[in-house]
């Protein structure tokens, strides 16, 4: 009996699928990591002279920039585990796919915690529009980001 309490509670229980976030997290090699730190560089965040950075929800464009750069670093992680195949159009396609499904689950998650639908929904779009920059090398990324930016909601539910 206890093990079917167990298999309940962990497949319910959002401690369990953060813990499989961060699993997978660590597998790819930590990509939302870098992409946060490639947004505190795109975003030009430095910390202070205590050491404490501004966040970066806080900057225009902040929240976009970094549902962006996280699809664009998760995609790549994956093209990375998938070996030359990685490296082809189709490997490209999986690694879009894949950081699709990961963000789509964060921010499901994100609902079901009472985030506001509306607020995911855009962050989903940042997401899709991060995994299609991993097809070009990261510069040329960032060059879309600089137009998308201009185009692409900002991630923040206006109240």
């Amino acid at each position: 009996m206890s093990s079917q309490f167990q298999k309940k509670f962990i497949s319910k229980s959002p401690l369990a699928q953060q813990s499989l976030e961060h699993q997978a997290e660590a597998y790819l090699g930590f990509p939302q990591e870098k992409a946060r730190q490639r947004t505190d560089e795109y975003l030009n965040i430095v910390p202070d002279e205590d050491g404490l950075m501004e966040e970066q929800n806080s900057f225009e464009h902040g929240d976009l920039a970094r549902h962006y750069l996280a699809a664009d670093e998760t995609a790549r992680a994956i093209q990375k585990k998938l070996g030359g195949f990685g490296d082809t159009f189709l490997g490209k396609m999986v690694a879009s796919a894949g950081s699709n499904i990961g963000g789509l689950v964060h921010e499901a998650t994100n609902v079901l915690n009472g985030r506001p639908i509306m607020e995911s929904l855009e962050d989903a779009t940042n997401n899709l529009a991060g995994s299609i920059g991993s097809f070009v090398p990261k510069e040329t990324s960032t060059k879309i980001l600089d137009i998308y930016k201009k185009y692409g909601p900002d991630g923040k539910v206006k109240k």
